[in-house]
């Protein structure tokens, strides 16, 4: 079996978590808790553990949220300001918020705020010249830039807004691919299909397909430029029918089983896993994210608000030999958000006597 990529985590200072440590993780790793308790910002920090382009990831993040409203100099401090915890102005310096695995530092991204001036080296080039204490406090000049490193690494410094797309920071990422709670769009879902397009991974997606409606025997996408609808043959009719005429679950359906295999040797990011399936297919779906999960080396990562999700997951969990499935519950223990682990056996304990994990 491959080694995870997260075989724990640690996030510290991101949004509204303090010190959050989940000591274990699993391929296949589903996160409860109660409304605003940070689920999504968990998928976030792991996005973000993952990225190349980390500057522009935090603005996405922030658009997320609506918090994105000043992109413009020093005023987009206030912006920036909503990504480290307890939300304060930034005036100064900041402390660096963490994400990695926990208890190693040297695979921890740090991501801070620091203050800058710039001068002109002997080859004539503008450079940007990290301030210490002492010498923020007599600068006249101040440019605020992103400061960014992995370890011990030295720190390299990044605009607030990126102005290039071509910008990347020299961090090597990770392969992720995310799905947020309303799903994928038309052109995510073509850009998906085509990267997998007459391969054996299609077989897959069908199989994905095919739980909720065994008489599916193809998919394909109409050819289209402007409209590249995924289409399905089912038995017994002898025109192709466009995937939403199946209903919004199988659209969730197709871009999970998408989703999932262009993930390979990476993370799989879904909120709200569980939107628009119906629960009688719930362990089905995790017993399918478990095998390609398992076979393609993906470590997946799924919020769920729905009791019948968990005892879909705590089916599929059951099933597997090896311990590679975990629920992490977040809560708050008095103003820290702390996480819970139920493994395979804790699992089919709250489970069998439905004991509130939610």
């Amino acid at each position: 079996m491959a080694s995870l990529a997260l075989p724990s985590l640690q996030v510290q200072g991101f949004r509204g978590f303090q010190d959050l440590r989940i000591e274990k993780l699993g391929r296949v790793n589903l996160i409860v808790g109660k409304n605003n308790i940070g689920k999504s910002s968990l998928l976030e920090a792991i996005q973000l553990y993952a990225a190349t382009d980390i500057p522009r990831c935090l603005w996405q993040i922030l658009a997320a949220h609506g918090e994105d409203r000043e992109r413009k100099g020093e005023a987009a401090l206030s912006s920036v300001r909503y990504l480290f915890f307890g939300r304060k102005e930034i005036t100064g310096p900041t402390s660096p918020l963490k994400i990695g695995p926990v208890d190693n530092p040297e695979q921890q991204l740090h991501i801070s705020v620091n203050f800058y001036t710039t001068k002109i080296d002997e080859e004539g080039i503008r450079r940007f010249k990290f301030l210490s204490p002492e010498e923020y406090d007599t600068a006249e000049i101040l440019i605020p830039r992103f400061s960014i490193r992995i370890g011990n690494t030295p720190r390299k410094s990044y605009p607030l807004i990126a102005r290039s797309a071509l910008l990347r920071t020299e961090v090597k990422g990770i392969k992720m691919v995310s799905i947020d709670a309303s799903g994928l769009d038309q052109q995510e879902i073509a850009n998906l299909w085509d990267k997998i397009t007459l391969t054996d991974y299609e077989q897959e997606v069908l199989k994905a397909l095919q739980i909720l409606a065994p008489g599916i025997e193809a998919i394909n996408l109409t050819i289209s430029k402007l409209d590249r609808t995924p289409i399905v043959k089912v038995q017994g009719i002898s025109e192709p029918l466009p995937i939403r005429s199946l209903g919004d679950g199988m659209q969730r359906m197709l871009g999970i089983a998408l989703a999932l295999v262009n993930a390979q040797n990476g993370f799989l990011l879904i909120d709200e896993i569980e939107n628009g399936l119906h629960y009688s297919v719930q362990g089905d779906l995790w017993k399918l994210i478990f095998h390609i999960a398992r076979q393609l080396n993906v470590q997946v990562f799924a919020t769920t608000h729905s009791w019948d999700c968990i005892t879909g997951f705590q089916q599929a969990v059951q099933a597997e030999e090896d311990e590679e499935g975990i629920l992490i519950r977040l809560e708050y223990k008095k103003e820290d958000i702390i996480a819970t682990l139920f493994d395979k056996r804790k699992l089919a304990i709250a489970t069998r006597a439905h004991i509130e994990v939610r």
